[in-house]
């Protein structure tokens, strides 16, 4: 999972030498949800994550229903989750919708919404900047673009704490 290092005696040693602040190893754990079908993504959100040593728990739904019910457990208070990364292409909802759905309630409109897709469509991503994404992330196809995602996700999770 995410935060390998959380809890190890890794994060006392830095935070004690004054190596981390900010975001970095920290006690308290950021919570995250993601919603992507493909495994592979799944996998290198957590490298892209882990790669900012971002301590964090994350929740992985699979298809835009599931996404779906967790926006609704945020929105009734059952749940809560400092960001949520969007698939645009999920099966059975898109993540334009569920952003739809994010967006429509008020006491959620301050979780940072990332969309990540393989469109290059003009018209996708304006329609989900114009939903409230806070970022459009086009997956690239090698992995240190990939890895970008990491240090979004922290600068948003950064801004949102300032």
């Amino acid at each position: 999972m995410g935060g390998i290092y959380s809890g190890s005696g890794v994060d006392v040693l830095l935070h004690s030498a004054g190596l981390v602040e900010g975001f970095g190893l920290t006690k308290n754990k950021l919570n995250f949800v993601l919603a992507e079908d493909n495994p592979g993504d799944v996998f290198l959100v957590r490298r892209a994550l882990d790669a900012q040593l971002l301590s964090y728990d994350l929740v992985v739904v699979n298809d835009g229903e599931e996404a779906l019910l967790i926006v609704a457990q945020m929105a009734n208070g059952e749940k809560h989750f400092d960001l949520i990364l969007l698939d645009l292409n999920l099966p059975r909802r898109d993540g334009a919708e569920i952003l739809g759905q994010l967006r429509s309630h008020i006491s959620l409109n301050h979780i940072p919404a990332v969309l990540l897709t393989s469109s290059d469509s003009p018209q996708d991503r304006d329609r989900c900047l114009r939903l409230g994404a806070n970022q459009y992330f086009q997956k690239p196809s090698n992995l240190a673009s990939f890895m970008e995602i990491g240090k979004i996700v922290k600068d948003l999770m950064e801004t949102a704490t300032h």
